[in-house]
């Protein structure tokens, strides 16, 4: 029975798999999985996109909300007068209008001809009972590309004006399940697995115009054509754990069963709650597997920790075949961290993440969290080509035992 069950598995797999499009143009920028941006792995997010088996050990926290914000292109956006003199004004909490739209369109100028970031906006609840959590998120993201012209091909852009804008929402309700399966004095053995029911809606994309009157209000978001689908990604993970679980090693297959079942629709309204969808289509979101390995030696008052993850080793191998590079290429995949926390309230996290550095700084207390953090990332399509910088900071409200 159990050979049958794997069989019919593999087979509507493979099936899925040629029956896929992709998202044509829009390839690279729309089929991407769900997952979390920040770097921390020991928040609920993490565990529930991630890697399920840090479920294992049982406890009780709820996180209500969690917030994560990330502009991108900052250091291009500030050396424009008017655009750091709305930073200024929305850092001291003077949240208006005209603020906010000089810094939007700051950073929409600031990325550049062809594939980037703009702005990324996370917002998380979730809880955890013993080895059961649950959890809803939701991720906002506007993103550059190359402009596709009245042909239907993709154009050659050499500045922000001559880039499509797309905006894109992501959404998940996650339920995961962590279990201790072995546990001895030399070492401990975690499992975990996450199932969600996952939404992607992305308008078509829009010029700088466009993008400035929706941010002014002038516009609407009506009358904009918009895509929408959903899919039921599972994630699997094992840690095992020695020393006392000081030292742990993780494996993480994620985002299998990324298909997103898709259609066209008419706005975003209708795309959000698939009415009157027109023009199907299967668009795969690609699985990553993952290692990683960290150490936390817990000294009391000052608590070093190093860990060092490659993400999406299968990804590497498929995409070092065509890297003119392929031994640079590898570092667009690993994750290497330093974080020191003092009193289990100050955290100082420094990483050579994805090829690029990172520095942040925390303050957090019984679930509660402020970060800010400042990196680097690749929006090029090697390591190397277009490094964009990001600014983000992490805002949450809890309780944890």
């Amino acid at each position: 029975m159990k050979k049958a069950l794997i069989i019919v598995f593999l087979v509507i797999s493979a099936s899925l798999l040629l029956a896929a499009e992709g998202d044509g143009l829009y390839t690279g920028v729309t089929d991407n999985a769900f997952g979390p941006v920040s770097s921390c792995r020991e928040d609920l997010n993490y565990i529930l996109f991630s890697n399920a088996a840090g479920l294992a050990g049982g406890r009780f926290r709820i996180q209500v909300p969690c917030f994560e914000s990330s502009s991108y292109n900052v250091a291009e956006a500030l050396k424009d007068r008017g655009v750091a003199e709305a930073l200024s004004g929305i850092t001291q909490f003077r949240f208006n209008k005209e603020n906010w739209i000089t810094y939007l369109l700051g950073l929409v100028m600031a990325t550049g001809g062809g594939y980037n970031e703009v702005v990324s906006v996370d917002l998380g609840l979730g809880a955890q009972k013993d080895h059961l959590a649950v959890g809803l998120n939701t991720r906002m993201t506007v993103k550059s590309m190359p402009a596709i012209d009245d042909d239907g091909n993709l154009t050659e852009p050499e500045s922000a004006l001559g880039n499509g804008y797309v905006p894109e929402m992501d959404s998940a309700l996650t339920v995961a399940y962590g279990l201790r399966i072995l546990d001895t004095d030399v070492l401990t053995l975690d499992a975990g697995v996450s199932v969600r029911f996952a939404q992607k809606v992305y308008m078509l994309q829009m010029n700088t115009d466009r993008i400035s009157d929706l941010i002014s209000g002038d516009r609407s978001f009506d009358n904009l054509a918009a895509r929408s689908g959903f899919a039921f990604p599972v994630d699997l993970g094992l840690t095992l754990g020695l020393s006392g679980g000081t030292l742990q090693v993780q494996a993480m297959a994620d985002n299998l069963n990324g298909f997103y079942y898709m259609k066209n629709y008419e706005n975003s309204k209708k795309a959000l709650t698939f009415s009157d969808g027109t023009d199907p289509y299967i668009m795969y979101t690609p699985f990553s597997i993952n290692l990683g390995v960290s150490y936390s030696p817990r000294f009391g008052m000052v608590n070093p920790s190093v860990s060092l993850f490659f993400s999406g080793i299968n990804l590497y191998l498929k995409n070092a075949r065509e890297a003119l590079d392929p031994g640079r290429e590898v570092f667009r995949y690993l994750d290497a961290g330093f974080v020191l926390s003092v009193l289990d309230i100050l955290r100082l996290r420094v990483s050579y993440r994805y090829g690029y550095p990172e520095f942040a700084v925390g303050v957090s207390a019984l679930g509660n969290l402020v970060e800010l953090s400042y990196g680097f990332q690749e929006a090029g399509s090697e390591y190397g080509i277009k490094p964009v910088d990001r600014l983000t900071i992490r805002f949450g409200l809890g309780f944890e035992e």
